[in-house]
């Protein structure tokens, strides 16, 4: 009687083990199924990208840092190069509205033609990266245009005042019309040097846009009509411009009279940073990090998908990157 007993005692233990095992098989099961339907109903939502141009190095950061999120994020990425182009945008927008997606990411390159943009797209959330794109955005998300471009010429003007007490030949800005948020970062970069060297003049520079190629030209134009220049302050409204007054100055032997400081901070502005460039006067750099522009962007459009508000702008947070610090933002700089 007394095996008897033992043997039932076993027999219960057996099956209590195997309810507990089961019930946390379906405990663990029903958490993996949950993950999986959430993973699935995310990965049927279609990210659209307008991106600047495949041509401009910052674009091709922002594009991979979008390729890089929409996989993190569980979400298909349709993306299209506009190529500084308002037809092959409008073209881009036309592609996306055919492939049914569910929002937009838009970075094409000319705030007039937003608005037949929009008009040539589907009726989706859009936030706008860097460039408005009214009527159509629902958010902006880029710079705050002031801020980062009288960070960029204060950076510039302290180091003439320190350097040479303000004894400044030329300031070097680059105007092109074409967006008006960009004309403010412009007149802010020569605010931040007049805040520090009040008595300092601007010269303009019109590229046709804002690459490097289209730089070179023009800028060795400016620089045949300051032969005894030596202090010449360029301030960058992007990296491409001030790498390609860099060229000209290189052409035409004169690398030693600028003094740079560039928008952006993209890896094209490293070698300079860390003095692996002959051309060792790259002051400093505002760095508005587009390695980070998707994982930004994707989870506020996720959020507008679903119907969730969010700000009508968002703002980077940038910082001003120099030769001492650039390795403490990004550790394989100079490697």
């Amino acid at each position: 009687m007394l095996r008897s007993r033992r043997r039932q005692l076993a027999l219960t233990g057996v099956v209590l083990v195997s309810l507990i095992a089961l019930f946390s098989s379906g405990v663990a099961g029903g958490a993996s199924a949950a993950k999986a339907n959430r993973a699935a109903s995310q990965a049927q939502i279609k990210i659209g990208f307008i991106n600047l141009s495949g041509q401009i190095p910052y674009s091709i950061f922002v594009l991979k840092s979008f390729q890089a999120a929409a996989k993190t994020n569980h979400v298909k990425l349709v993306a299209c190069d506009s190529r500084l182009s308002i037809e092959k945008a409008i073209t881009c927008a036309q592609l996306l509205k055919s492939q049914h997606v569910d929002g937009i990411a838009n970075f094409q390159g000319n705030q007039a033609a937003s608005p037949r943009i929009c008009a040539a797209g589907p009726k989706v959330p859009v936030v706008a990266v860097d460039i408005p794109q009214k009527p159509c955005q629902k958010v902006y998300f880029g710079a705050n245009n002031y801020q980062t471009g009288y960070l960029g010429g204060v950076a510039l003007g302290t180091y003439a005042k320190q350097k040479w007490n303000c004894q400044v030949d030329a300031v070097i800005n680059f105007n092109t019309p074409v967006n008006q948020l960009v004309l403010v970062r412009e007149k802010a970069e020569f605010a931040g040097v007049k805040a520090k060297c009040p008595n300092v003049t601007e010269t303009d520079v019109a590229p046709a846009s804002y690459t490097t190629d289209a730089t070179i030209a023009p800028f060795t134009d400016v620089l045949t009509r300051l032969p005894g220049a030596h202090h010449i302050l360029v301030l960058g409204v992007n990296d491409d411009v001030a790498i390609g007054a860099i060229k000209a100055a290189q052409s035409s032997n004169r690398l030693g009279d600028l003094y740079v400081v560039g928008q952006g901070g993209d890896p094209t502005s490293w070698p300079y940073l860390c003095g692996k460039n002959p051309f060792k006067n790259w002051v400093g750099e505002v760095g508005y990090f587009p390695q980070r522009y998707g994982q930004q962007v994707i989870p506020i459009l996720l959020k507008l998908i679903k119907g969730k508000k969010q700000p009508k702008t968002i703002y980077l947070k940038p910082h001003v990157l120099t030769p001492s610090n650039i390795t403490s933002f990004y550790p394989s700089a100079c490697k």
